[in-house]
């Protein structure tokens, strides 16, 4: 029933149309009292006025009228009123009847609009009583809110002044354990990753020759400054060479490479770094001779002490490396057996058997000994100095040292027979007396000094006679390469020499293809430079020896674009240098990196430089293969230029250079 009303409501003009025009035809169809019926279109009308708006309830009553009007006019007879009592009597009742039902009707529509009224009232009152609580509300939620935003605006400038005098306090304290330990020592202290753990390190011991007696002649002040001007020459070098300064003893230092990141190639790292620091000691021109030794071999490393904590080694190798520092000569480095077997393909070396000379018994013979060495440094071509002090130093059973002076005189007088007696005496000496005996060892150990980075230009194997005589000259006369910036990178990467046969056979590649005199010298500067980059990949991805996972890979494929960012920021601004480095793995046939570029897309210096780069790595040591012969290589190249892999034209230069 209810939804028959909601229904009717919702359609009431319809309906209202609906219902006036039955009852005007029912009414003038069927009804004899017409005009007595007159009054019955007020219900529709008043309802209408009710329900729907005014203009319809007009609208309704002007249909009505019409329609009574269109009936009048076509039985004009019976709207006429009959003068019969009893008609007139039913007339006035039909009249009054409609007049009472419109009085209800009136009645009943103004109490329910009372009621409308009301509700209406009463919903206008709620509806006030609900805005003011809600502007109440509101009005609290806003105090509310702006007395939080001031709590939390207190709170915040609170936190913030404690987060910054935090960071200050770390700031201070980071800055406390960087200026007294190695700073990757303390950045692992502070993420607590540091642990104490036996491992395989090479110990490097460096110390100075007449360090006391310069110091006791000089002010302190001087002393000072120097030592402090030596120390930070010397903390570049290491550091670039991944070292953990354990400690300075005075003017010596001891410094272990391998810890706390683990390098493999630790022992390579270790001599790279003593013959820099040796170069750099006699470029700067300081007064003393210093003296390094190296040992390589298992330790304990970790944080010693309870109160005040250094991180440092301990053990045998530690004794061994402190031990050979003492005995060695000044201005080499002099390494053990276990260091030379791991460097022995990438360093001249010449096996030593070395006495102190302040540990001779007689001090005259040493002070003469000192006096004859000291003269000879001003005076390196004094065959008479040179005489004496290899006599000198065989009468002290020093045959090592004697040799080398004995040799260098005669080279400058070969008629001098006894010279000549005097260098046999000291050749058969040193067959005997192939080791050296060190404090607290049982057995006599065989120690090597290392001279210098062995040239892979020299090695046959790698470099035939043809192309070496036809462009060493060439090669050498464009300059010095900066190999500082280079050979860290090398020497973590276990890949010493490469650069410089790259740039070798970069340069030759691009002088037999007739480019133009820059090109092949910017040309050779990126092969030379092309694994620079290489300090962005991690190191135990450098030094992995099986295959790469695909994300490892992509670390790889990272370098040639740092390579280029490096170069950038120390100043490099040769663009034919920069694409050399960027797309030297880019392969001709599309499917290297980092572009994917292919054919004559790819600049030719990166074509050449890819061919002289895999060519360096087919004809160098590996851990997992030796070195192959440049003529395999070549046959390996070609069956993969065969494939498109590399620059036909390209290889075809590199074999017409190395078949020559």
């Amino acid at each position: 029933m209810e939804r028959l009303k909601n229904y009717v409501v919702l359609h009431f003009e319809q309906f209202f149309v609906l219902i006036a025009l039955i009852s005007i035809v029912y009414i003038n169809y069927f009804i004899p009292y017409k005009l007595a019926f007159l009054s019955f279109y007020f219900l529709p009308v008043l309802i209408a006025g009710y329900y729907l708006d005014h203009r319809r309830a007009i609208l309704g009553a002007f249909l009505c009228i019409v329609m009574a009007a269109f009936y009048a006019y076509v039985e004009p007879e019976s709207f006429i009123m009959s003068s019969e009592p009893f008609d007139i009597g039913l007339y006035i009742f039909i009249w009054g009847a409609f007049l009472i039902l419109t009085g209800a009707l009136i009645g009943v529509l103004q109490q329910k609009l009372k009621q409308e009224i009301y509700q209406r009232i009463m919903l206008k009152d709620e509806l006030s009583e609900s805005r003011e609580t809600l502007t109440n509300v509101t009005r609290e939620l806003i105090e509310q809110s702006e007395r939080l935003e001031e709590e939390v605006e207190k709170r915040t400038e609170h936190l913030q002044k404690a987060k910054i005098a935090i960071e200050d306090h770390k700031e201070k304290v980071e800055e406390a354990l960087y200026s007294t330990m190695d700073p990757t020592v303390a950045k692992l202290i502070i993420e607590k990753r540091l642990r104490t753990e036996k491992r395989n390190l090479s110990i490097m011991f460096a110390d100075l020759r007449s360090f006391t007696e310069y110091s006791e002649e000089k002010a302190a002040g001087l002393v000072v400054t120097e030592l402090n001007r030596y120390f930070g020459i010397m903390e570049r070098v290491l550091l670039s060479y991944r070292a953990h300064i354990d400690k300075y003893m005075g003017d010596g230092i001891m410094a272990e490479f391998g810890a706390p990141m683990d390098y493999d190639r630790h022992p390579i790292l270790a001599v790279m770094a003593g013959l820099k620091m040796q170069e750099a000691h006699r470029q700067h021109g300081f007064p003393w001779e210093m003296r390094i030794g190296i040992a390589t071999g298992e330790a304990i490393i970790g944080l010693i002490g309870q109160n005040r904590q250094a991180y440092t080694a301990l053990g045998d190798v530690v004794n061994m490396a402190n031990r050979i520092e003492e005995v060695c000569r000044p201005g080499v480095v002099t390494i053990d057996e276990s260091t030379y077997g791991h460097v022995r393909r990438f360093f001249n070396t010449e096996i030593r058997t070395v006495q102190s000379i302040s540990r001779i018994s007689d001090p005259q013979l040493a002070r003469e000994i000192e006096e004859c060495l000291s003269v000879l440094e001003q005076e390196p071509n004094n065959v008479m100095v040179l005489k004496e002090a290899g006599f000198l130093l065989m009468s002290v059973d020093d045959p090592v040292q004697a040799r080398h002076y004995l040799k260098s005189a005669l080279e400058l007088d070969p008629s001098d027979d006894a010279l000549k007696v005097s260098f046999a005496e000291c050749s058969l000496k040193i067959e005997e007396l192939q080791s050296v005996t060190l404090r607290g060892k049982r057995r006599r150990l065989h120690l090597y000094e290392v001279s210098g980075i062995k040239d892979p230009l020299l090695d046959r194997n790698k470099i035939p006679q043809g192309i070496w005589d036809a462009y060493i000259d060439k090669f050498n006369r464009l300059g010095n390469f900066p190999e500082d910036i280079i050979l860290p990178v090398e020497a973590l990467d276990g890949t010493i020499g490469h650069s410089r046969v790259v740039g070798f056979l970069s340069y030759a590649i691009a002088d037999s293809m007739n480019l133009p005199d820059k090109d092949k010298v910017d040309i050779a500067l990126g092969g030379y430079l092309c694994d620079i980059g290489k300090t962005i990949v991690p190191h135990h991805i450098l030094n992995r020896t099986g295959s790469l996972s695909r994300e490892e890979f992509e670390e790889v494929k990272k370098h040639c674009r740092e390579g280029v960012r490096v170069l950038k920021t120390m100043g490099f601004e040769n663009e034919t240098t920069f694409q050399s480095i960027l797309y030297h793995h880019e392969c001709y046939d599309g499917s290297g990196y980092t572009e994917g570029m292919a054919g004559e897309d790819i600049p030719i210096g990166a074509r050449i430089v890819c061919v002289a780069d895999s060519y360096d790595a087919l004809t160098s040591w590996r851990p997992y293969r030796n070195a192959w012969d440049y003529t395999f290589a070549l046959s390996l190249l070609g069956k993969e230029s065969g494939k498109k892999k590399y620059d036909p034209q390209v290889m075809e230069s590199l074999e017409k250079l190395l078949t020559v």
